[in-house]
C-alpha cells in the first residue's frame, strides 16, 4: 500500500484549496444546526396559521429530530461505502427540496412530512462533513480545521432561534424555511472544489446492522420525545422503549459477528474515543438545558418578543463560534485531557451555578449575558477538542462511520438533555403551582391545566376572575423561574460527570498520527498520514512524489474481523 505525505508548503495550492473545502463543509454543517434549532420561535406561528393540534405542533419539531438521529449511522456507512462528497451533496439536495416544498404547506400533515424529509436530508450531510474534513486535512493541521468546522456548528445553532424570530417578524412563519436554499445553492457551488473519498477497503454494505441500527435509535428518540407529553407509563412509550432494547441488542450481535460492521465494536476499545465520546453526550445536558429554556424565560417570564429572545443568546453564540478556532490552536499546548475536564467542570457547571443563583423575574440581563458568555467559552473548547480525540483514534478509512457515531452521540445526548431536565422541571413547575395557587381559591379545573405548562395560561387566564389575575400571573412565572433554577442545579451534576469521564479516559498529550488498526486491533504507526487531496480515492502503487510502500500489515483497518478483500 502507498502512502502520500501530506506534507505541503504553507503557500502552496493545495495547502489553499484545504481551507476553501473547510468553508463549503462549515456552511453545509451551519446550514442543518441552524434549521434544527430556527423552528424554536417560528412554532407559534405555525401552529396559528394550521390551526394544529399539541401533538401536531410537537411533531413539527420531533420529526427533525427522529429521522435526523435515526439515519446518522446508516448515513455515515452510506458515504464511505458510496463516496462522502457524493452523499453529501444528495443530502444537500433534499434538504433544500424539501426545504421549499415545507414553506408551501398546504396543511399539518405535510408540513410534518416535510420536516422528516428535512431530516433525512441533513442525517446525509452531517457525517459527511466531518469525514471529509478528516480525509483531507493532514494530522498537524485537523485540530484548528476542526476549530472552524465546530465554531460553524456552534453558530448555526445559537443564531437559529434569533434569525427565527426576525424572519417570522418582517415575513412569516414560511421564511424560515426559504433560509436553506442561497445558503444551500452556495454550498452546492462550492463542491466542486471538494474531492471525492471513500473508505478504500469497505466493499459492502451492512445491512442488517443498518435496519436494526436504525429501528434502535429511531424508537429511542422517539420514546424519549414522546414520553414527556404522552407520560413514561403509556403502553405506546413502553413498547418503543421494548423495540429499542430489542433492536439494540440485535444490533450489537450482528456488529460483533459481521465481516464488515456498521459500527465497528472495535472504536469502543480505545478510552480516547470512548472518553470523547461519553464526555460529549453529557457535556450536552449543560448546553441544550440552557438554549431549551432561557428563551422560554425570555418570552414567557420576561415578556420579550421571538426576536428580542433570540437576540439575547448573542453572548453563547458569539463565544462558540469566534473561540472555538482559538481553544483548536490551544489544543496542542494543552492538551485534550485538561480541556475535556475543564470545560465542562468548569465552564459547563459554573455558568449553571450562576444560572441557578442569579436567575429570578426581574434579573438584570447583563448577569445572564456573563453566565451565556461563560458557558459558550466552554463549548468552544469542548467540541474542537471532543471532536479531534475521537476522530484522531481511528483510521481515516472509516471516518464515515467514526463521524457518524460522534453526531449520534451528540444527537441523543440533546435529546435526552431536553427529556431529562424536562420531566424534572415539569415536575418542579407542576409542584410549585399546585402549592402557590391552593390558597387562592381558584376552581380545582384552572389549577389542574395551569399546573401542566406556563403555556396552558392562555387558556385559563381569561376565564378567571380579574382580581386574581395578577397574583395567579405572578404565581406561574415565580414556578417557571423556579423549575429552570433547580433544572440548572440539576444540570451541573452531569457537567461534572463529563468532566471527569474526560480526566479519567482522555489522554494527556493530543494524538500526534492518526490511529492505524489492524484486525481490530490498534497499531501505532511513524508513518505520514495520506494527502487525498493528491490521491483522494486510493494511493497509487508507483512510490513516486514521496510516497513508499507499506507491507500489509500496515493498512488502514477498524474491523472486529479481517476484511474479506484481498489487500491492494
Amino acid at each position: 500500500m502507498t502512502v502520500h505525505s501530506p506534507a505541503t508548503s504553507a503557500g502552496s495550492p493545495t495547502n489553499r484549496r484545504r481551507w476553501v473545502i473547510l468553508l463549503v463543509l462549515a456552511g453545509a454543517q451551519m446550514l442543518v444546526q441552524l434549521d434544527a434549532t430556527i423552528i424554536n420561535t417560528a412554532l407559534p406561528a405555525i401552529k396559528r396559521a394550521f390551526e394544529m393540534s399539541e401533538s401536531q405542533s410537537l411533531w413539527v419539531a420531533d420529526a427533525y429530530m427522529v429521522i435526523f438521529g435515526g439515519l446518522l449511522l446508516l448515513a455515515g456507512a452510506l458515504g464511505d461505502r458510496f463516496g462522502r462528497r457524493k452523499t453529501l451533496i444528495i443530502g444537500m439536495g433534499i434538504f433544500v427540496v424539501a426545504s421549499i416544498a415545507v414553506a408551501f404547506s398546504p396543511d399539518a400533515n405535510f408540513l410534518i412530512v416535510g420536516r422528516g424529509l428535512q431530516g433525512l436530508g441533513g442525517a446525509l450531510v452531517i457525517p459527511q462533513t466531518l469525514s471529509i474534513l478528516t480525509a483531507v486535512f493532514p494530522r498537524e493541521e485537523r485540530s484548528r480545521a476542526i476549530g472552524i468546522w465546530a465554531g460553524a456548528m456552534g453558530f448555526g445553532m445559537a443564531f437559529g432561534p434569533l434569525v427565527g424570530g426576525v424572519l417570522v417578524d418582517l415575513i412569516g412563519w414560511a421564511g424560515v424555511f426559504w433560509v436553506p436554499a442561497p445558503i444551500a445553492g452556495l454550498a452546492m457551488l462550492g463542491m466542486a472544489a471538494v474531492p471525492e473519498s471513500r473508505s478504500q477497503m469497505h466493499t459492502k454494505l451492512d445491512i442488517p446492522g443498518a435496519i436494526t441500527g436504525t429501528i434502535a435509535m429511531v424508537a429511542i428518540v422517539f420514546a424519549i420525545i414522546e414520553g414527556i407529553q404522552k407520560g413514561w407509563t403509556d403502553s405506546l412509550i413502553v413498547g418503543s422503549f421494548a423495540v429499542a432494547i430489542v433492536a439494540a441488542v440485535l444490533f450489537v450481535i450482528i456488529e460483533r459477528r459481521t465481516d464488515q460492521p456498521l459500527l465497528p465494536m472495535a472504536f469502543f476499545k480505545q478510552r480516547d474515543f470512548t472518553g470523547s465520546m461519553v464526555g460529549m453526550f453529557f457535556i450536552m445536558f449543560a448546553l441544550m438545558g440552557v438554549m431549551f429554556y432561557m428563551p422560554q424565560f425570555f418570552q414567557l417570564v420576561q415578556g420579550m418578543s421571538a426576536a428580542e429572545s433570540g437576540a439575547r443568546l448573542m453572548p453563547l453564540a458569539l463565544m462558540m463560534m469566534f473561540f472555538a478556532p482559538v481553544a483548536a490552536r490551544l489544543l496542542p499546548v494543552l492538551g485534550p485531557r485538561f480541556m475535556l475536564f475543564w470545560a465542562p467542570a468548569v465552564h459547563g457547571a459554573g455558568a449553571l451555578l450562576i444560572f441557578s443563583l442569579v436567575l429570578d423575574i426581574d434579573t438584570p440581563y447583563w448577569m445572564i449575558a456573563i453566565g451565556m458568555a461563560f458557558l459558550g467559552m466552554g463549548g468552544a473548547m469542548h467540541m474542537p477538542a471532543t471532536t479531534d480525540t475521537a476522530m484522531a483514534s481511528v483510521p481515516v478509512d472509516l471516518a464515515g462511520k467514526a463521524s457518524a457515531v460522534n453526531n449520534a452521540g451528540r444527537q441523543l445526548g440533546g435529546t435526552l438533555a431536553i427529556a431529562i431536565l424536562g420531566s424534572f422541571a415539569a415536575a418542579v413547575y407542576s409542584s410549585g403551582v399546585n402549592s402557590g395557587l391552593g390558597p387562592i381559591g381558584l376552581p380545582e379545573q384552572a389549577v389542574e391545566i395551569l399546573s401542566t405548562g406556563i403555556g396552558a395560561a392562555q387558556q385559563v387566564l381569561p376565564t378567571l376572575d380579574p382580581s386574581l389575575l395578577l397574583e395567579t400571573q405572578l404565581v406561574l412565572r415565580e414556578s417557571f423561574v423556579d423549575a429552570i433554577s433547580n433544572t440548572m442545579r440539576f444540570g451541573i451534576i452531569f457537567a461534572l460527570i463529563s468532566g471527569v469521564v474526560g480526566w479519567i479516559l482522555v489522554p494527556k498529550r493530543q494524538r500526534q498520527e492518526q490511529m492505524q488498526w489492524e484486525d481490530g486491533k490498534p497499531v501505532e504507526q511513524d508513518a505520514p498520514v495520506p494527502d487525498p487531496l493528491r490521491d483522494p480515492l486510493g494511493p497509487s502503487a508507483n512510490g513516486t512524489n514521496g510516497t513508499r510502500e507499506f507491507t500489509p500489515s500496515a493498512r488502514s483497518m477498524a474491523l472486529v474481523r479481517p476484511q474479506k478483500s484481498g489487500v491492494p
